[in-house]
């Protein structure tokens, strides 16, 4: 077996740490991408003590037990103590949740387990992955915001700090900051809404957008809304949507593991090609708000997201 790997945080640098962690172990590898929440400031982020929290439980239970055959309940259920407990250790305002992509090598099966929008791609062509409504909801709506604010009298660099504020902190936000207008407010508002009514009514859709990703969490795992989504967090996971599948070993040539840093899905199975796509990505659509739109654009201190990837050959 070949392993090779990259993990590369937002800050241009390379020197602040992002909210990805990889996991790489005898019968195990994994991608973990924890949730940005707004927190700054020294010490860990609540994405980083999630993301890390959930490797080291994958990591813990693949030293002693085969892991194609446990429970995926079990598994989840010890990540979401780990996090519970790494939270009140922190002791964070902002709750603390990551997505997953793993993979546990077996003899004769490789199992594969994602939750959210870290995905995994087997011999080059097929992907397991979890996209999510409530990221289409806050990117449509993030995409306006900044085509709003970009007015040549502003750098790019102001306009996507504003942008990213907004959507974090949601329309009302910005109405009140004077960067918008109700009527800026109302507008946005109706076009996110009239574009996903087959999936979310109106009035929950708004005020999903009035409140902003600051109040994501408060659809995490919840199956009784309709922009619910599965999450590793402090609460018990929603299984809706999770991915729980194994393959014989022997079909088995490849497996790339990444997370949604990466805009785009090379046609090559290399570390490599993963970074030419995403340095076409950032030439393309710098801003993600065209060919790749995504709920952040780069700047030129930042790339738009963390980004992580493993290539695993099997042979």
């Amino acid at each position: 077996m070949q392993i090779s790997s990259l993990t590369f945080p937002k800050d241009r640098t390379g020197r602040q740490a992002g909210d990805d962690s990889l996991l790489i172990l005898p019968g195990i590898c994994g991608v973990f991408d924890g949730a940005s929440s707004g927190a700054t400031g020294p010490g860990m982020s609540p994405g980083q003590a999630a993301s890390r929290a959930a490797a080291s439980v994958l990591g813990e239970f693949a030293a002693t037990r085969t892991m194609t055959d446990i429970p995926a309940g079990e598994i989840f259920s010890a990540v979401r103590e780990r996090i519970s407990q790494t939270e009140r250790l922190l002791g964070n305002t902002f709750r603390a949740s990551t997505t997953m992509a793993a993979a546990f090598f077996g003899v004769d099966k490789i199992r594969l387990l994602v939750v959210g929008d870290s995905g995994i791609r087997i011999n080059g062509d097929q992907v397991y992955r979890r996209l999510k409504h409530i990221d289409d909801l806050s990117t449509t709506a993030r995409i306006e915001v900044f085509n709003m604010l970009n007015h040549k009298e502003r750098s790019t660099d102001e306009v996507e700090a504003q942008t990213r504020r907004i959507s974090f902190q949601g329309l009302d936000y910005g109405v009140r900051e004077g960067l918008l207008t109700e009527d800026d407010a109302i507008q946005i508002c109706s076009l996110v809404t009239n574009r996903y009514t087959e999936i979310v009514a109106p009035q929950q859709a708004e005020a999903f957008l009035r409140t902003g990703i600051r109040c994501q969490y408060m659809y995490a795992n919840r199956s009784d809304h309709p922009l619910g989504y599965s999450s590793l967090n402090c609460d018990p996971i929603l299984m809706d949507d999770v991915i729980d599948v194994s393959k014989p070993a022997e079909d088995i040539e490849t497996l790339e593991f990444f997370t949604d840093g990466y805009f785009d899905i090379p046609g090559e199975v290399s570390v490599s090609a993963w970074e030419k796509a995403f340095d076409a990505c950032e030439t393309v659509d710098f801003h993600k708000t065209k060919s790749f739109p995504s709920i952040k654009g780069s700047t030129s201190r930042e790339f738009a997201d963390d980004r992580s990837v493993i290539v695993v050959r099997n042979s």
